[in-house]
């Protein structure tokens, strides 16, 4: 086997390759990974972004993803900072764009993004940020509750109750609205 994980051919046709782990991995969990950067509140392209750079940030660390325990877990928790770090870069940006809006005097500010009208995202948008992300990434991510407690940095059962607590809400909001 070469460096790549092909073997060499014996009647000089091409070797035969072994499937690439990166690309398995990307099979495995792009589109969950999407759904979740979604549900933390990312555009479709910002979710797409978000994605791709965090699997081009796995390939470029190579060997040091190989001893990573649970490259799951790993991706979630890295889309999770990809996320926040947007947020904040996002905020910073608007921050300096009303400063700069009302230095100039004009009067103008930069615009709130549109609110998707769907129900369910709103509800889920109203949650407190920890219980919203424990709900991402045990829906869209399909993450066992240990691999949450892992990705957040809390107890297993800190994010067992957020969730409890997360549904309770939605169940809570969702029928207020029928009401309505």
């Amino acid at each position: 086997m070469d460096v790549f994980g092909e073997a060499p051919s014996r009647d000089g046709d091409a070797p035969d390759a072994a499937p690439d782990p990166f690309a398995l991995l990307y099979d495995r969990l792009a589109g969950r990974l999407f759904g979740a950067a979604r549900a933390l509140g990312c555009t479709g392209p910002e979710a797409e972004d978000i994605v791709h750079d965090l699997f081009v940030r796995l390939v470029q660390s190579g060997a040091a993803f190989d001893e990573v325990a649970d490259p799951e877990a790993y991706a979630f928790a890295s889309l999770r900072h990809a996320v926040y770090r947007r947020r904040q870069r996002s905020a910073l940006e608007r921050h300096s764009l009303a400063r700069l809006s009302h230095e100039r005097g004009d009067g103008s500010a930069p615009s709130a993004p549109g609110i998707d009208g769907d129900r369910l995202r709103a509800a889920l948008a109203a949650l407190p940020e920890a219980q919203r992300e424990v709900v991402t990434l045990k829906i869209d991510g399909g993450l066992t509750f240990a691999q949450i407690a892992r990705v957040t940095n809390v107890s297993l059962n800190t994010a067992a109750g957020r969730w409890r607590y997360a549904l309770d809400k939605l169940r809570a909001a969702l029928s207020l609205e029928e009401v309505r």
